[in-house]
């Protein structure tokens, strides 16, 4: 469901821009059609409606009333689960003579018997790429961008800064705070996508973008999406912003993270563990 909300450009989006030269897959505001490709089904008529769906807490027909209760609901219910957590996440702006993009596209995956945690993030469109292993004892990483590939045991002396954009845990609860806190959203339809219930909501009224970089005006288009199952678990949430200037400038924003392989992801130890320690 797209809407045309209020809108006032922010400079921060330039400042957060200055000198990036990466970008998203999907190009400026774009979102991934929610239930392409995933299993989703109608529903007969003896399954839930909006009004009849069991809903988990902070979460009612008439919107998502509370989302921090919401979010304890979807990091309970993934407590001891194993998961994979995929999505993108930046920004972009361009104009008549010259553009500029940071982005990341990012897949985390967890497997909770062995606590073991596997993360990549492809960063813009060099493919410069960071891959991180987690586990008991064990922290290490790779990267591969332009000045060759790097290994290390602490991620905090990385030389890859679009790293740092990606969700900080296998639940994305900050990523999905930044999502469900942009504004008010409204419960449109009951779906079934691979044999579970899920309540889709639609974004209806703006309050800011996430991570407040791009300012709410009359020339901006704001989509966001979310699916949610009776448990509290949050499959998928999108959101994208775009806008303009009268300077011919064009901006956006996109979010997106999508919850897959739940108590099914497996983690394989990285090939490259033995170059960390050796």
């Amino acid at each position: 469901m797209r809407k045309r909300v209020l809108a006032t450009l922010a400079v921060t989006l330039l400042v957060a821009l200055a000198g990036c030269t990466g970008g998203l897959s999907g190009g400026e505001g774009t979102t991934t059609d929610a239930g392409t490709d995933s299993g989703e089904a109608a529903l007969d008529s003896n399954t839930a409606t909006v009004t009849s769906f069991a809903y988990p807490a902070g979460a009612t027909p008439s919107g998502i009333e509370n989302v921090t209760t919401l979010l304890d609901a979807h990091e309970a219910a993934l407590s001891g689960s194993s998961v994979t957590l995929s999505g993108t996440k930046g920004f972009s702006a361009g104009g008549s003579q010259n553009s500029a993009s940071a982005g990341i596209e990012y897949t985390i995956e967890h497997e909770a018997d062995s606590n073991e945690t596997l993360t990549r993030i492809v960063g813009g469109d060099s493919g410069d790429t960071f891959t991180s292993y987690l586990t008991d004892g064990t922290a290490a990483y790779r990267v591969n961008g332009s000045a060759g590939v790097e290994y290390g045991a602490a991620s905090t002396a990385v030389d890859a800064p679009y790293a740092d954009t990606a969700p900080d845990s296998f639940t994305g609860r900050a990523l999905l705070r930044t999502i469900l806190g942009s504004g008010e959203y409204n419960a449109t339809d009951v779906v079934d996508r691979n044999g579970t219930e899920l309540v889709r909501y639609d974004l209806e009224t703006v309050v800011s973008t996430p991570d407040a970089k791009l300012n709410i005006g009359s020339d901006t288009e704001v989509e966001g999406t979310v699916f949610v199952d009776s448990d509290g678990v949050i499959h998928e949430a999108t959101f994208s912003a775009t806008s303009g200037s009268d300077e011919g400038f064009s901006f956006g924003y996109e979010a997106s993270a999508t919850f897959s392989e739940i108590g099914s992801t497996t983690v394989e130890e990285p090939d490259w563990l033995g170059e960390v320690y050796s």
